[in-house]
C-alpha cells in the first residue's frame, strides 16, 4: 500500500521504546493537521492509550516501532515511534504502555493566559564576535516553566527561504537566535507558538533586524 497523506485534526506523538526491558519514554507531543497512513504492521505489544482527565479511555492505538539498526539476523529491541492519534474532545493525557504496563504518560498543561500584546526582541550578544543573541517575548521574561506547556519558534528570513524551526519543546519561549544559520539575511519574521500537546496558539510575531 502506498502511503496517503490526510489532513484533520490530529495529534502527534513521538516516543522511544524498548520492549525487552518494557521500558519507554514520550519525548514530544504536538498537534498536528495531517497524518501519513501507510500499510507498516504496528506492534500489538506497544500500545498508546488516549485517555481524559478521569481517566476513561477514549481511544488506544497500537503503534508502528522503527526498530533500531542492529548486527545481521539479530532482532532489535529498542525503536523510535511516530504516531498521529486522533485529536478527542476532553482528551487529557497520552499514555505508552509496553506489554500491558504504562511505562510513560504526556499529561497536557494549562497554558497561562497569553499577552494582549506581545513583544518579541533580540538583546545584545555574549561577546563582540558572538553571532548568537538571546530571542524573548518581553512581556513573558521571567516567566515559570508549566508542566506540559511548550514553545517553539520558526523564522522566515527576508531572503526567500521558507520558515526554518529553530527551536521546539523548550519549557520557556526565550531562546538563542544564531543569525549564521540564515546567510545574506538582514531581517526574518520570527514566530513563537505555544502549545499545551493539544492545542497551540501563536502568541508573537514579528519582523525583526539580526
Amino acid at each position: 500500500m502506498k502511503p496517503e497523506l490526510k489532513t484533520g485534526d490530529y495529534v502527534h506523538v513521538v516516543a522511544t521504546v524498548d520492549t525487552k526491558a518494557a521500558q519507554g519514554k514520550i519525548l514530544y507531543v504536538n498537534p498536528a493537521t495531517s497524518t501519513l497512513f501507510s500499510d507498516a504492521e504496528p506492534d500489538p505489544g506497544v500500545v498508546l492509550v488516549v485517555r481524559d482527565s478521569t481517566g476513561k479511555t477514549l481511544h488506544e492505538q497500537a503503534a508502528v516501532v522503527r526498530r533500531s539498526s542492529c548486527e545481521h539476523g539479530q532482532p532489535s529491541d529498542t525503536g523510535l515511534i511516530q504516531a498521529d492519534v486522533p485529536k478527542i474532545k476532553d482528551m487529557s493525557s497520552v499514555a505508552l504502555l509496553v506489554g500491558d504496563k504504562e511505562v510513560s504518560r504526556y499529561d497536557a498543561g494549562a497554558a497561562p493566559a497569553a499577552p494582549r500584546t506581545a513583544t518579541l526582541g533580540l538583546g545584545p550578544p555574549g561577546s563582540p564576535d558572538s553571532t548568537r543573541r538571546p530571542l524573548s517575548v518581553k512581556e513573558l521574561d521571567g516567566i515559570a516553566a508549566t508542566p506540559g506547556v511548550t514553545y517553539s519558534v520558526d523564522v522566515k528570513p527576508d531572503t526567500g527561504a521558507p520558515w526554518t524551526t529553530i527551536a521546539i519543546g523548550r519549557p520557556t519561549p526565550k531562546v538563542e537566535f544564531d543569525r549564521n544559520q540564515f546567510p545574506g539575511a538582514r531581517s526574518a519574521t520570527v514566530r513563537v507558538t505555544r502549545t499545551t500537546g493539544f492545542d497551540e496558539s501563536v502568541i508573537a510575531e514579528d519582523k525583526l533586524d539580526l
